[in-house]
C-alpha cells in the first residue's frame, strides 16, 4: 500500500510538472493548435516516465528515513517525546508572536517577513523541544534523553543457537537480562525443523529450544512476543541470520546469540550483540600459573601419560602424568594457561605429594 501511494504521488508530481512546462512552451512559441496538443501529450508522457523512474529511489529513501526515525524515537521515553512535541508547538507559537508585528507594520516587506517567520519557527521550535523534553509534563520529573538511555533496557532478539543452549532461561529467571524479548517466527520455524529431524541428537536439541521458549514466556517478569517478520523483498537477503540482523537493527535492539559468525556479521552492521559464550568467558574464574586446584580426572589424554579433567565452566585441564588418576579427584598445580579459538586450555601437573604416594590419591 505504501509503495502504491508513493508511486501515485511521483506520477502525479511528474505529470503536473511537465504539464506546466508544456503550457509555458506553448505560451512562448505559440504553435498551432495540433502542435500544442502534441506538446502537451508528449510532456505528459515524459512526466509519467520521470515519475516511474524516480519512484523506487524515493520509496527506498523514505523507508530508510522511517527506520532511522523509529530507531531514534526508541531511545526516548514516551513522556519525553510528548513533552518535546508540545515544546515544538510552543516554539512555533512564540515565533508567530515575534514575527507578527513585521507582517502587520511592514506590508511591503513580505519576503523579509516570510524569511523571519521561517527562521524564527526553526530556532524557537528547536529551543522549545530542548526545554520541554528535559521536563516531563506528566509529573514534572526530569526525563532527559541521556538519563533515559542509561536506565532503559533495550529489546532483546533471540536467535536459534541461544535457545538450544538453554542458559538464557536462567539469565532471565534471575533478572540478569532485562528488556522486552522478541522471538522471530523464522527462529521458531528453524527450531521446529530441528525438532522434527530424523537424527535423535538434533531432535532433542530442537525440542529443548522450543521448551526454553515456553519457559521464558511463563516467567512473570519477562515480556516475550513472537513476531512475524515480513517476507524479504526483491534484492534483500533471505538467510535467517541476515534477516535477524536486519530486524534487530530496525527496532534498535540487542541480538542475543551464541553464534560466533553471526556475532561478527552483526558487529559489522553496527548492531549490538550479546554473545553468551563471550559473557561466560569473561565471567570465568581467573587461574594463574602456580595456583593449585582440585580436579576430577575423567579420561586419558592424547599424549602418553596425560590425563584430562574439566573445570565447572567446561575448561579442559590437561594433566601431566595424570593417566594413573583417571576416575579420581587429585590436586594439581597449574603450569600454563593457553587461550585458543575454542576457549581456554589449561596445562597442569600432579602435585609432588601425590606423585610420591605412588598414584593413590584421596577418594
Amino acid at each position: 500500500m505504501f509503495s502504491i501511494f508513493i508511486k501515485i504521488i511521483c506520477f502525479g508530481s511528474g505529470i503536473t510538472l511537465f504539464y506546466f512546462l508544456s503550457f509555458l512552451l506553448n505560451e512562448m512559441n505559440e504553435p498551432e493548435k495540433p502542435m500544442q496538443l502534441y506538446n502537451r501529450v508528449g510532456f505528459l508522457i515524459a512526466g509519467f516516465l520521470l515519475g516511474l523512474l524516480v519512484a523506487p529511489y524515493i520509496e527506498n529513501w523514505l523507508v530508510k528515513l522511517h527506520k532511522q526515525v523509529l530507531r531514534s524515537m526508541m531511545r526516548f521515553s514516551p513522556h519525553s517525546l510528548a513533552s518535546g512535541f508540545v515544546g515544538l508547538l510552543m516554539g512555533f507559537f512564540f515565533s508567530v508572536l515575534v514575527t507578527f508585528p513585521v507582517w502587520l507594520f511592514l506590508p511591503k516587506m513580505r519576503s523579509l517577513s516570510l524569511t523571519l517567520s521561517i527562521l524564527g519557527g526553526i530556532i524557537f521550535g528547536y529551543i522549545g523541544v530542548l526545554i520541554f523534553s528535559r521536563v516531563s509534563l506528566w509529573g514534572g520529573n526530569v526525563v532527559g534523553s541521556i538519563a533515559y538511555r542509561t536506565d532503559a533496557a533495550l529489546p532483546k532478539v533471540l536467535d536459534t543457537s541461544v535457545l538450544i543452549d538453554g542458559r538464557i532461561f536462567d539469565l532471565f529467571k534471575n533478572r540478569l537480562i532485562e528488556g522486552k524479548v522478541f522471538v522471530p517466527d523464522i527462529v521458531l520455524n528453524e527450531l521446529q525443523g530441528i525438532a522434527d529431524d530424523s537424527d535423535s541428537g538434533r531432535r532433542k536439541r530442537g525440542r529443548n529450544g522450543l521448551e526454553i521458549v515456553s519457559k521464558i514466556k511463563e516467567l512473570d517478569d519477562v515480556v516475550m512476543e513472537v513476531v512475524d517478520l515480513p517476507p524479504p523483498r526483491a534484492g534483500e537477503p533471505t538467510a535467517v541470520d541476515a534477516r535477524l540482523v536486519n530486524y534487530t537493527k530496525t527496532i534498535g535492539g540487542i541480538l542475543v546469540t551464541n553464534d560466533y559468525n553471526l556475532t561478527k556479521i552483526a558487529s559489522l552492521r553496527s548492531v549490538r550483540v550479546l554473545n553468551l559464550n563471550v559473557m561466560a568467558r569473561v565471567l570465568r574464574k581467573s587461574i594463574m600459573p602456580g595456583e593449585k586446584i582440585d580436579v576430577n580426572v575423567v579420561k586419558l589424554g592424547k599424549e602418553h601419560g596425560q590425563g584430562v579433567a574439566y573445570l565447572d565452566d567446561g575448561t579442559m585441564v590437561v594433566i601431566e602424568h595424570g593417566d594413573k588418576f583417571v576416575g579420581d579427584a587429585v590436586p594439581v598445580e597449574i603450569n600454563s594457561v593457553m587461550q585458543t579459538v575454542a576457549g581456554r586450555l589449561i596445562f597442569a601437573k600432579v602435585t609432588e605429594s601425590n606423585e610420591d604416594d605412588g598414584g593413590e590419591p584421596d577418594k
